[in-house]
């Protein structure tokens, strides 16, 4: 487990870039530079102005003046960038580093403009070194960006030297009075990339030994569109737990509006989640924000499987055990509906058969991202840009449509497609492109699972899956509870425990590898995704 654990890390550290946290303090840093340097360059030109007004000033060498007021462009840009929020940090990280020549530019233009004899000894050292010290200490990136970057400032020297002697056509320096001039900024390029890596690998650390409450982070379970999910150790109690956390890569990926939208809507699903008291919606133990600033929740870690993998991996399910699931699904949605929450993303997916205790197929429901909360007057959406409202292989017409006011029989759409395919092995559509497949719940007809599957599905049970699918909300059962009363009532046997119990001994013993890999995650042959995992 510790090398599984330390693995993990090891790839998290080789392969991921600084937390968001860690992104938006660098981004700051890059903006408070730009300030300083535009200001500096103003103030310095004023003053020149007023003390050498027999002197050419800094901005008054028309060759010299472009470079410098180029940076000043460059600064005022970055900063209205950062203040507008367009872009997402990582994008003006990597404008930062046009920032960093520009400057190493301007700076090696002016002193290479200076009246210089060949035979003149060089005195100190160029400013383009402290320039390369001052960046890589301030604003850290990967290392080897880092070093691209100061060993390209570091060559704006000989490239402004050599522009110069073109423009003015002055005796160029001997070899070994230009290596003077040039050899410090290279040695600095290269004592900052020592510094950077060791100050990244810090900053790495930290961020995967991150504080999280009570709970250390363990092994990835799945990554998804929005989060990873990690099992994770209670420090005091004997509990294991899921923790999700919001992506890295999302946070940082995204302009600056669209990650605070993430959050929010990553806290609101906590707190709808928190709402519910179902044994059949999946239990949330805590909520906070992690040292780097990145939101998390703590919920049970479920000895199960989701449905996807029921139907991919041992495929079509007797109408009995499908019946049994889903009355334990619509008492999950009902109590979400009477809170006026929908779900949005019913799919087998977000739907686990577990262990509960003594109990076989418990039935709980997870992943309420896409939730919807209506109000009286007014419904307010807990998605944000780029993110879609449900999946369209179980997505109901008036979602495809885009119609604003839905209620809780969106959910009761999805279910029939969830049934539809646990009973077939096979979505209700399955059309070529996730538009088309859209489409076709709006305008196409399903052909009833009885025949396409080679298992029995008694007469009044498909009448109910076929009912679920209508068009129109209206023709759906009204509610949750009322499915769940019509799928009582039907002629479909009855799933005991008996049966559940025998399925599960047969197929996913406490010894198999499957589960010991969503209690431990020991196997690295173990691919996982949001919600669900994929043993090869």
């Amino acid at each position: 487990m510790e090398k599984t654990t330390r693995d993990i890390r090891t790839y998290a550290l080789n392969t991921q870039t600084l937390s968001p946290l860690g992104i938006e303090g660098t981004v700051q840093r890059l903006c408070w530079v730009c300030m300083a340097c535009a200001a500096l360059i103003i103030l310095s030109a004023f003053i020149q102005r007023s003390l050498q007004p027999d002197v050419p000033g800094l901005l008054e060498t028309p060759r010299v003046a472009v470079t410098w007021l180029a940076i000043v462009l460059v600064a005022l840009s970055l900063g209205t960038l950062r203040h507008l929020r367009v872009f997402s940090y990582l994008t003006i990280l990597k404008l930062g580093v046009l920032f960093e020549l520009v400057v190493a530019f301007a700076i090696s233009f002016d002193e290479t403009s200076q009246p210089m004899h060949a035979s003149d000894p060089v005195l100190g050292v160029s400013k383009v070194a402290l320039w390369i010290a001052v960046v890589g200490l301030l604003i850290p990136n990967k290392p080897w960006i880092r070093l691209a970057a100061a060993l390209a400032s570091a060559t704006m020297w000989p490239l402004a030297y050599g522009l110069n002697l073109w423009l003015w056509g002055a005796e160029p320096f001997p070899p070994h009075r230009l290596l003077v001039w040039i050899h410090v900024p290279y040695l600095m390029a290269l004592v900052t990339y020592g510094l950077s890596r060791r100050i990244y690998r810090m900053e790495k650390e930290a961020q995967k030994g991150r504080d999280l409450g009570s709970y250390d982070l363990v092994s990835l379970i799945g990554a998804g569109g929005m989060g990873e999910v990690w099992r994770a150790r209670h420090r005091m109690l004997a509990r294991d737990a899921a923790i999700k956390l919001i992506r890295d890569d999302l946070m940082i990926g995204q302009p600056g509006y669209q990650s605070e939208a993430t959050r929010r809507r990553f806290k609101q699903e906590a707190q709808a989640i928190a709402s519910l008291q179902s044994p059949h919606t999946v239990y949330l133990f805590d909520f906070g924000v992690s040292q780097d600033g990145s939101f998390y929740y703590v919920m049970e870690l479920l000895d199960g499987i989701s449905l996807q993998m029921l139907v991919d991996q041992f495929g079509p399910q007797p109408a009995a055990r499908v019946a049994h699931i889903l009355r334990q699904v619509c008492e999950s949605l009902e109590e979400a509906h009477r809170q006026g929450l929908v779900h949005r993303d019913i799919k087998p997916s977000n739907i686990f058969a577990c262990n509960v205790g003594i109990e076989y197929d418990f039935v709980k429901v997870l992943d309420f991202g896409l939730v919807k909360k209506i109000y009286s007057d007014k419904a307010a959406l807990l998605t944000t840009a780029g993110v879609s409202a449900g999946t369209p292989a179980y997505m109901a017409p008036e979602i495809a449509l885009g119609d604003k006011d839905i209620d809780g029989r969106v959910d009761l759409y999805g279910l029939g497609c969830v049934a539809y395919f646990l009973l077939t092995g096979s979505p209700v559509f399955e059309e070529n492109t996730a538009t088309a497949t859209a489409l076709a719940h709006v305008q196409k007809q399903p052909i009833p699972p009885s025949q396409r599957s080679e298992m029995h599905v008694p007469a009044d049970f498909e009448q109910i899956i076929l009912r679920c699918l209508s068009k129109k909300p209206d023709d759906r059962p009204c509610s949750a509870h009322e499915l769940s009363e019509l799928l009582t009532n039907c002629s479909v046997p009855a799933w005991t425990q008996e049966s559940a119990a025998e399925w599960w001994e047969t197929y996913l013993p406490e010894s198999c590898t499957y589960r010991k890999a969503r209690r431990c995650r020991v196997e690295e042959s173990t691919s996982s995704v949001m919600g669900e995992t994929v043993v090869k």
